[in-house]
C-alpha cells in the first residue's frame, strides 16, 4: 500500500504544479499566436492615422514654403492635395453655437495670418499703380504690408485687417468687421458690416479716422435672388473650408479664390 500511495501523491503533486504553469503557457501562447481580426483591424487603422500624419506634414510644409514664394500653381495644386487630408470634418463648430458649440471649441476661433492668395483685392487698398503699360498693381516701394484676420466665435464675426509701415503707405490701418454664420459643417457666410481706415498723413482732418458702413445683408440676397441663386446655400459672399487644424487653414471662396492662413 505504501508503494501506491507514494507514487500516487506525486501524481497529485504534479498535477497541481502544472496547473499552477497553465496560466503562464498560455500567455506565452498568446503571444506569438496570430492576432485576431480586432487587433489586426486596430492596427491597420494606427497604421493608416500615423501614414496620413506624415503626409500633412510634408504637404504642409511644402505649402507653407510655395505660400511664402507666392508659387500660386503649386499652391493650388498643394491645397488640393491637402485638402483630402483635412483631420476636421466641422470646421464652422461653435461658430456662432453652430451645431452646439462654445467658442473654445470652434476650430475657426483666434487670430490668422494671410500667407497667401490669388484674390488680389485682398491687399488692394494697400497697392499702387505701377509705371504705364505694367497691367497689375503692386505696393509701393518700401512699404511693408500685414494682413490677417481675428475671428471671434462667440460673436460669430471677425475682422480683416491690413497693417501698413513705411514712408509711402497709403494708410495706417485697415479694418472691416465682418458676420460669419455658418451655413454647413464647411460653409461660411460672410456678411460686410462696417469699416475704419486710420491714416496720420491723411491731407483732410476726417479721413484719420474714417469709419464707413456697407449696405445691409438684404439688399446682396436680393441680388443674389435676382440671379437665380438661393442666398441660404449660395450668398452674395461665403467661403468653403477645404482644411484647417491647429495651424494652417486653407479655405476656397465664392469666386473661386484660394486663402492660406497660419494661426497666430
Amino acid at each position: 500500500m505504501l508503494p501506491f500511495f507514494k507514487t500516487s501523491l506525486s501524481a497529485v503533486v504534479l498535477l497541481l504544479v502544472a496547473a499552477a504553469e497553465l496560466p503562464r503557457a498560455c500567455l506565452a501562447f498568446s503571444a506569438i499566436a496570430p492576432p485576431s481580426s480586432s487587433q489586426a483591424a486596430s492596427a491597420g487603422g494606427i497604421f493608416a492615422a500615423t501614414l496620413a500624419e506624415f503626409k500633412r506634414s510634408s504637404i504642409k510644409k511644402q505649402l507653407i514654403k510655395a505660400a511664402n514664394d507666392k508659387n500660386e500653381e503649386l499652391v493650388i495644386t498643394l491645397v488640393d492635395e491637402l485638402s483630402a487630408l483635412n483631420p476636421n470634418e466641422f470646421p464652422t463648430f461653435g461658430l456662432g453655437g453652430y451645431g452646439g458649440g462654445s467658442a473654445d471649441e470652434a476650430p475657426l476661433n483666434g487670430e490668422w495670418k494671410l500667407l497667401f492668395t490669388n484674390a488680389k483685392d485682398a491687399e488692394a487698398p494697400a497697392r499702387t499703380e505701377k509705371k504705364t503699360g505694367e497691367s497689375e498693381a503692386d505696393v509701393a516701394e518700401g512699404v511693408k504690408i500685414t494682413t490677417g484676420q481675428r475671428i471671434d466665435a462667440a460673436a460669430g464675426e471677425c475682422i480683416n485687417y491690413i497693417y501698413a509701415s513705411g514712408e509711402k503707405r497709403p494708410f495706417d490701418q485697415l479694418e472691416i468687421t465682418i458676420k460669419m454664420t455658418a451655413l454647413a459643417p464647411s460653409r461660411v457666410r460672410l456678411d460686410f458690416q462696417r469699416g475704419r481706415a486710420l491714416n496720420e498723413n491723411a491731407p483732410l482732418p476726417f479721413l484719420k479716422d474714417f469709419r464707413f458702413r456697407f449696405p445691409p445683408a438684404f439688399v446682396g440676397d436680393v441680388l443674389a435672388t435676382l440671379k437665380g441663386k438661393d442666398p441660404k446655400v449660395e450668398p452674395p459672399a461665403y467661403f468653403d473650408v477645404l482644411y484647417i487644424d491647429n495651424e494652417v487653414r486653407c479655405h476656397r471662396t465664392g469666386e473661386g479664390k484660394i486663402f492660406v492662413q497660419m494661426r497666430k
